[in-house]
């Protein structure tokens, strides 16, 4: 049995670091409205719809083994980047819809709206084991992430809580899994270094919460609406977050909470979405991030440039994105990744001249 140990924080937004972000407004750079259109860097590879998929993708992770989607039909697959045509595995891991996916490693994690947590072994195509945190309806598990080591699994939900549980790698039975209560706030990844943890929050702030302490960093309040979507660079000093405002907010949290510094809260606010922005995704070599959107764009950004660089139409609402990650025999970082939404498909998508 997977062991897990858990421990449970309060999040209250900092009132410091709110009027922080206020404070440096000045310093934003409105981006993105630029009369001149992004120029073409990626070409589609390959857009398939998954046979027996009759309702929307909400959630992608792609893994050294292999892409992993969950639908609103609970049904968790693993297909095959070379060839999607039909799933590799699937497991009907939920009643509800699937609402967040977190992979690390062989390990995958899927969470449903009725608060069941599944864990998957990709590499071997099994499920790991299942928790029902629906049980305790002040708390269920909406949205979780795994530690990048996959030694441990954070989860937020109804409230103001967010959950952490130490995972037990020893355990390999497939009666329990991973994970417990949480709160209503939407998203919450681990930064690669695993030594912070983000979570959006209905009210549109950001709260920055320390994985070894559970404190509460820093609080930003940069978006007008609620936050979908939360993501880190890959070193751990930028968070990108994506809001029902349309907006993509560059947080600056290099000073990172061993200094005691709060960071520059919002450096650039990235426009050119006409809808909620429900993804985002930076690419492994940090130079790009990709977003999705409910106005069927997939965008590319580019980091140093805060521009958009590329712009494509879906044919209906992303919810899902997903770079290939470094691999022996894959593309360079940087030049591939998935897509998926309410077109029920999986869509690659290679840059200009990859190979």
């Amino acid at each position: 049995m997977v062991q897990l140990s858990c421990y449970e924080h309060k999040l209250t937004p900092s009132r410091a670091t709110s009027s922080t972000c206020k404070a440096k407004r000045r310093h934003v750079r409105l981006l993105g409205s630029s009369p001149a259109p992004p120029r073409p860097f990626l070409h589609p590879i390959g857009t398939t719809n998954i046979p027996a998929q009759r309702e929307a993708l909400w959630a992608l992770a792609w893994t050294p083994h292999g892409l992993v989607s969950g639908g609103a039909d609970g049904v968790v697959r693993l297909h095959d980047p070379a060839d999607l045509e039909l799933p590799l595995n699937e497991f009907a891991a939920h009643p509800l819809a699937v609402s967040s996916l977190s992979a690390a490693g062989a390990l995958a994690i899927s969470t449903s709206l009725d608060g069941a947590v599944v864990a998957i072994d990709v590499e071997k195509g099994k499920l790991r084991g299942r928790v029902d945190t629906g049980r305790a309806p002040e708390l269920p598990a909406y949205a979780a992430a795994l530690h990048p080591s996959a030694s441990a699994l954070a989860w937020s939900g109804r409230g103001s809580k967010l959950a952490i549980r130490v995972i037990d790698a020893a355990a390999d039975d497939e009666g329990a899994a991973c994970c417990r209560r949480s709160a209503r706030s939407l998203t919450p990844p681990q930064s690669p270094d695993g030594a912070q943890i983000a979570v959006g929050m209905e009210t549109g702030h950001v709260v920055i919460v320390d994985a070894e302490t559970q404190a509460v960093l820093t609080t930003y309040s940069a978006h007008a609406m609620g936050v979908r979507t939360v993501s880190w660079s890959p070193d751990s000093q930028w968070l990108y977050s994506g809001s029902d405002d349309a907006r993509i907010v560059l947080h600056d949290v290099r000073a990172g909470a061993k200094s005691g510094a709060r960071g520059e809260g919002a450096a650039a606010i990235l426009q050119g979405h006409q809808g909620w922005v429900l993804t985002t995704a930076a690419s492994p070599d940090g130079r790009l991030l990709g977003s999705g959107g409910a106005d069927n764009l997939v965008k590319l950004w580019d980091i140093g440039q805060r521009a958009c660089v590329s712009t494509s139409t879906a044919d209906a609402e992303v919810w899902g994105f997903a770079w290939q990650p470094e691999i022996e025999g894959g593309l360079a970082p940087g030049k591939q990744f998935a897509v998926a939404g309410d077109d029920k498909k999986v869509s690659l998508y290679r840059a200009a001249g990859a190979v």
